[in-house]
């Protein structure tokens, strides 16, 4: 039995992970509390708690207090690069505490990521393909079967549930800020009002992407990430995707070829920037502008993709096609992603090492990821038992020779 620990909890997913999470660790003999930031937080929690309510140049020396006071051991939180986070991962690992971060998978769907002290460029996994290959060789081969998604509904639900109760409870926890870009209210409005043109465009869209996807590598594609997408403004160089997406067409026009670019937006985007405008500014007739993600033989039959720093990458690689990133990535990694410059992968995109991308995916999986979901009850009951137990084993992305178990 591992000794009890002390775990404070931080802002987590919109659902009740984190309380049924705290729940467990309690159950095996660990103290758990939490920081509230907002009422849609004390929504989803259930169990102790501290209220934070000041400004938030209050907050490092209230996580200091909270720290000491709890003779926290572990501090668990979704998202690295939230302001408030960012702040208190600093702070705890300057008192020796032990930061463990969670967010969607590397892997999606069906795939919870879980890595000590942050993801992405903050990420201890190694980015050398030789210590990647010895951390392979720790790992259990991994299950690779598809897996399903969360219903939709249920995560609009719960985003719902969790954004109308920070709005409601603002006179509660007055000093609170959003790491977004937008209010929540704007976004939901945005979603709601450019609903009926994509449904309207729905069947043309499809049969245009069907069209396209039947000339093999005839084209590159560029799907686009949220305009609201944290990790792309976190570990990237760009202040949002409208500069990404600039720079992807003005590459593209100067680089001539026959070739088409898909701009294909994101299945779940809000509307709130016009992305068919900003393409057509390009005035490029090879460009093309699509709505509603990416489908599989779309992105398998392309010539490569570009892409700041989205999940999608990795699936594009385990498709066998070249990708290109333009921020961090988890997977920029010689050997899986295009070396050379963006002007250079328009000409001669390379693609990734398969036998290299085996061991890859064996060693990320087996060091960051967890199977499941946030919240249908099956994937949580998947989840919930592995994070116990990594946490209690933690870290996993260490030196340490001990065999991991996935």
């Amino acid at each position: 039995m591992t000794p009890p620990r002390s775990f404070l909890f931080l802002q987590g997913p919109q659902s009740y992970f984190f309380e049924r999470l705290g729940r467990l660790l309690m159950a095996r003999g660990h103290r758990v509390q939490r920081i509230n930031l907002n009422l849609g937080d004390r929504l989803f929690w259930r169990l102790p708690a501290y209220n934070f309510r000041d400004s938030s140049d209050v907050w490092p020396s209230f996580i200091e207090k909270v720290l000491e006071k709890t003779q926290t051991t572990d501090t668990v939180l979704h998202g690295d690069t939230r302001p408030y986070h960012i702040v208190a991962g600093e702070i705890a690992c300057a008192q020796g505490v032990a930061v463990h971060v969670t967010d969607l998978g590397y892997l999606r769907p069906g795939w919870l990521t879980l890595e000590p002290d942050g993801m992405t460029s903050r990420s201890r996994f190694p980015r050398d393909a030789t210590a990647i290959r010895a951390l392979a060789q720790r790992c259990p081969a991994p299950d690779l079967a598809p897996r399903a998604a969360a219903p939709f509904r249920l995560l609009a639900g719960c985003d719902v549930a969790y954004n109308l109760a920070s709005t409601l409870g603002r006179p509660l926890f007055p000093g609170y800020r959003r790491h977004g870009l937008y209010h929540p209210l704007a976004e939901y409005a945005g979603w709601i009002g450019n609903a009926p043109g994509r449904l309207a465009r729905r069947r043309r869209t499809a049969a245009e992407k069907q069209r396209l996807a039947g000339d093999p590598r005839g084209y590159f594609l560029y799907p686009l990430q949220l305009a609201t997408d944290f990790q792309l403004r976190a570990h990237s160089p760009f202040a949002d995707a409208r500069d990404a997406l600039r720079l992807v067409l003005r590459s593209f026009s100067e680089s001539g070829g026959g070739r088409r670019l898909a701009v294909v937006a994101h299945p779940l985007d809000e509307g709130l920037v016009d992305w068919r405008r900003l393409v057509r500014r390009a005035a490029d007739e090879r460009v093309l502008f699509f709505d509603g993600g990416v489908p599989d033989a779309l992105l398998a039959n392309a010539a490569g993709i570009v892409t700041v720093n989205s999940t999608i990458g990795l699936a594009a690689l385990r498709c066998g096609v070249p990708v290109k990133t333009l921020g961090s990535a988890i997977y920029d990694v010689a050997g899986l992603t295009h070396a050379g410059e963006l002007a250079g992968f328009w000409r001669d995109p390379q693609r990734p090492d398969h036998d290299f991308l085996a061991v890859f995916l064996r060693a990320l999986i087996g060091a960051t990821q967890v199977k499941g979901d946030y919240h249908t009850p099956a994937g949580q009951a998947e989840a919930l038992p592995a994070f116990v137990e990594r946490l209690e084993r933690r870290p996993v992305l260490s030196s340490a020779p001990e065999k991991l178990v996935g």
